[in-house]
């Protein structure tokens, strides 16, 4: 089992052998470390303070279709002050 060290990004995932797996939010900015097997994407664990999680590989298709809340769209002249040469 190999071990490396890697630092959870704010989407609460990871890159490893440029593979992206998910990992638990709270660990979002951490440090960890990583356990894996090279030749099996499915078996990667991530360690934290002495609890293992596993990191499920990422699923861009199954992401690009999860609904969202809308968001407000910001009116960027009135953040600027609203000036002749905000466009």
């Amino acid at each position: 089992m190999n071990r490396t060290t890697r630092r959870i990004s704010r989407d609460a995932t990871l890159e490893l052998d440029c593979r992206c797996y998910d990992a638990p939010m709270q660990l979002i900015g951490q440090k960890v470390e990583v356990r894996y097997l090279p030749d099996d994407p499915e078996k990667v664990w991530v360690f934290s303070e002495g609890k293992r999680y596993h990191a499920r590989l990422t699923n861009r298709i199954e992401n690009g279709k999860t609904k969202r809340e809308n968001q407000v769209a910001i009116d960027y002249s009135t953040v600027l002050g609203g000036g002749k040469n905000v466009h």
